[in-house]
């Protein structure tokens, strides 16, 4: 029997979202700078509908959100995140991060760390921000409008191991779901956050993930970050697998994810 679907557009009053199973667990999953909720289309068919309650949340300026205005910062983030999980009427759950929303997840942790049953941060961005180069900025910034550049940009994070029809698939699908505008906002959030002393000692079970193809987040990297800072952290890497998991190889993800889950379930 297919899961039950359920979609909300956004409003002044709350971010939009895909919602998937009705199960008792439930889990909040944020995407990445780069798409929607849409990311995790490919893994949905693989996840546990009746263990798990899945909404898939879309940030301001993307999916059913696209039209929603805003600071475009983390603190704005977390407390959206947190508003909408206050109307869902959950008072603890799990969270779910990609990349940009992995410093959303030791975000929201260390904003109301009594209401979060465990985090996963899939191939993030820390705490710390992520400092890059002049010449690096000015090429992330030229993805917002260049489709080539975007295009590239895919295919780096994937070590260029996966078809140009994957590649430009995802560049309609950023075209189509993320409003350009955010886009440079987040991208300023990137490269300037820094709220470490926030998060150190926290004590959320986390679990992160990165693939071991993907060039610009690695092991070491998450040593450095996430399992230095949390002590309740574990590493899973994925292998054969870049910097999008959830599409690369979706069956073993759902199944990585939901094993982590169910043990932390509370």
């Amino acid at each position: 029997m297919k899961a039950p679907v359920e979609i909300r557009s956004g409003s002044d009053a709350s971010l939009g979202y895909v919602q998937y199973g009705n199960g008792p667990i439930r889990v909040l999953v944020m995407h990445d700078w780069l798409g929607d909720h849409s990311s995790y289309d490919g893994v949905m068919p693989w996840l546990d509908s009746l263990a798990f309650t899945y909404v898939f949340v879309d940030l301001r300026g993307y999916g059913q959100s696209i039209e929603l205005a805003g600071e475009f910062t983390i603190e704005e983030i977390a407390a959206d995140c947190l508003l909408l999980a206050d109307q869902l009427g959950w008072t603890r759950f799990h969270i779910v991060g990609h990349s940009m929303t992995g410093m959303i997840t030791q975000r929201i942790a260390a904003d109301a760390p009594s209401r979060i049953s465990s985090a996963i941060a899939v191939c993030p961005v820390s705490a710390a921000g992520n400092r890059l180069s002049p010449e690096a900025r000015a090429f992330f910034a030229s993805t917002i409008e260049d489709d080539d550049a975007l295009r590239r940009l895919f295919r780096f994070v994937t070590g260029g191991r996966l078809s140009d029809g994957w590649a430009d698939r995802k560049v309609r699908q950023n075209r189509d779901t993320v409003a350009p505008g955010c886009r440079e906002r987040y991208l300023e959030m990137l490269v300037t956050a820094n709220f470490v002393d926030d998060v150190r000692g926290l004590e959320t079970p986390y679990l992160v993930i990165v693939g071991d193809k993907d060039p610009g987040i690695d092991s070491e990297a998450m040593e450095r970050t996430f399992l230095a800072w949390h002590p309740n952290a574990e590493l899973h890497v994925i292998p054969n697998c870049g910097h999008y998991p959830m599409q690369e190889c979706p069956p073993y993800f759902a199944t990585v994810i939901e094993s982590f889950l169910k043990r932390k379930a509370i």
